[in-house]
């Protein structure tokens, strides 16, 4: 490939972007190179110092392209930033993959001043005899969350007011192609696909909101009450911690936790309700019609009660329903590993 000019080293398969700045954005630049590497099947490492900070979007471009993370710290020893595990070299991230898993270094530390926050995954399928309206469950579930969009774009700075109109007819100018596009605001930032599949458009949205006073029930009511007008096909809500910019940075933030799933009307045909239902530690409520009828899944016991749920779908008619829809912004955050991300719909990544 060219040499792009964000390029500072080349170590084999590996393309190595070196940043100094205190924060690190998905630039239109830094976009191109990361589509052309994947193209490519190159490896971009990113590179920056321990104390830097990359954006919401930037997180998400680099794990929806394969990319790595690296900070150097003031020993100048490497570590991945996202993991914690030390690194010898950049050959470990090509050799080992673009996350290191295992025991973090004593240099992650833990985040000094993380605030709770809920994570909304949803997978939503939008049939041709309903208007498309690519945001509009975006702007319903921030409002929950006393926050909504203020900018959005496909790369950064975010600077164009939020319009959701606008989103849609970006969307639509991309067809059948997947689009991305990203969204900021006070409390909250959030990532949106679209993407054409047997005539139908699949939209996955990431949001984060920093939790609203009603904790993560509150966010749960919203998503029901939501769910009766957008119709998602699967959704996972999360507790986690983050910085309260939500900004990313080189620290530990603990295990996010389940707090619910968000089946369909059209995905509960896909639930084995066999023997013991609902599966322990989980609270079944329903949305939707008698007909076209939805389940919201509280759980009480985090990951145990979401792998019991995950057991009872039909994986492959999951994925067919969905149509191979974008890499499952979730997996790309590290929060779920490569088989639930398959089964909440993750196949197919662009």
């Amino acid at each position: 490939m060219v040499r792009h000019p964000l390029i500072d080293d080349v170590v084999g398969p590996a393309i190595v972007v070196e940043s100094s700045a205190p924060v690190v954005w998905l630039t239109d630049a830094l976009a191109s190179l990361l589509a052309r590497a994947a193209t490519s099947e190159r490896l971009v490492v990113l590179r920056t110092e321990a104390d830097a900070a990359i954006t919401p979007a930037l997180r998400h471009a680099l794990g929806a392209h394969g990319a790595a993370w690296a900070v150097t710290d003031r020993d100048g020893s490497l570590r991945d930033g996202r993991t914690g595990v030390r690194a010898t070299s950049i050959d470990d991230f090509v050799l080992r993959g673009p996350e290191l898993s295992g025991t973090p270094s004593p240099e992650h530390p833990v985040a000094p001043h993380a605030v709770p926050q809920v994570s909304i995954d949803l997978t939503l399928r939008h049939h041709p005899d309903r208007e498309i309206n690519v945001g509009g469950a975006l702007e319903a579930l921030c409002g929950a969350a006393d926050s909504c969009p203020e900018r959005w774009g496909t790369a950064e700075p975010l600077t164009v007011p939020w319009d959701r109109w606008v989103v849609t007819q970006y969307a639509k100018h991309r067809a059948p192609d997947v689009s991305t596009s990203y969204a900021i605001g006070d409390g909250m930032a959030a990532t949106m696909t679209a993407h054409m599949t047997n005539g139908f458009v699949v939209e996955t949205l990431s949001a984060m909101v920093t939790e609203p006073d009603g904790g993560v029930d509150a966010v749960l009511d919203a998503v029901r009450e939501v769910a009766n007008d957008v119709v998602p096909v699967f959704g996972v809500v999360m507790r986690r911690h983050g910085d309260a910019d939500h900004m990313v940075r080189a620290v530990s933030y603990g295990e996010p936790e389940p707090a619910a799933v968000v089946v369909g009307p059209e995905a509960t045909a896909f639930l084995d309700r066999s023997g013991h239902w609902p599966p322990a530690d989980t609270r079944i409520e329903t949305f939707g019609s008698d007909d076209h009828e939805g389940l919201l899944v509280r759980f009480d016991s985090g990951w145990d009660a979401l792998e019991a749920f995950l057991d009872r779908m039909d994986e492959d008619r999951f994925l067919t329903l969905v149509g191979g829809g974008p890499l499952e912004p979730a997996q790309a955050e590290g929060a779920l590993d490569e088989h639930d991300a398959r089964t909440l719909g993750g196949a197919g990544a662009p």
